[in-house]
């Protein structure tokens, strides 16, 4: 009798330690509170590879012009421009939103992801050449 209370006891021990770092994995990680940033880029097609980028609101930058071949590298974009998404840095002018998002080409289609500053994760839309499609901290506007 004293054996199996000790194998019970010794189940339930061990089953309250299971479950205690069973919850802390589960739920030791919160998710970040995704602060918003408004901002409002136009993007275009031009001459197959051309991509031209006009920032209306919250950036350093008016008119972003550069080559993205077909399924090359995402290239990333943020309130000072084309960077790289290694050098996530402190923002520096308040009057600036604080994004980050990549932008990569694959034929017509745009694919975007969102890292900083924005609601969206992911955005992918059709784009004809010499058409424009403005985006937002929130996804695609008009």
């Amino acid at each position: 009798m004293k054996t199996l209370k000790k194998y019970n006891l010794l189940q339930i021990m061990g089953l309250i330690l299971v479950m205690t770092f069973s919850a802390t994995s589960l739920f030791g990680q919160e998710k970040q509170e995704i602060i918003l940033s408004d901002f409002l880029v136009t993007v275009q097609i031009a001459d197959n590879n051309k991509i031209i980028m006009e920032c209306d609101e919250g950036c350093a930058w008016k008119t972003l012009t550069y080559s993205l071949p077909d399924n090359s590298n995402p290239q990333a974009i943020n309130e000072y421009g084309m960077t790289d998404l290694e050098k996530k840095g402190s923002q520096k002018n308040a009057d600036l939103s604080k994004f980050l998002f990549t932008i990569q080409k694959t034929g017509n289609k745009l694919n975007l992801k969102g890292i900083e500053g924005t609601a969206w994760t992911e955005l992918s839309f059709t784009i004809s050449l010499h058409d424009k499609q403005a985006i937002n901290q929130m996804g695609m506007t008009e």
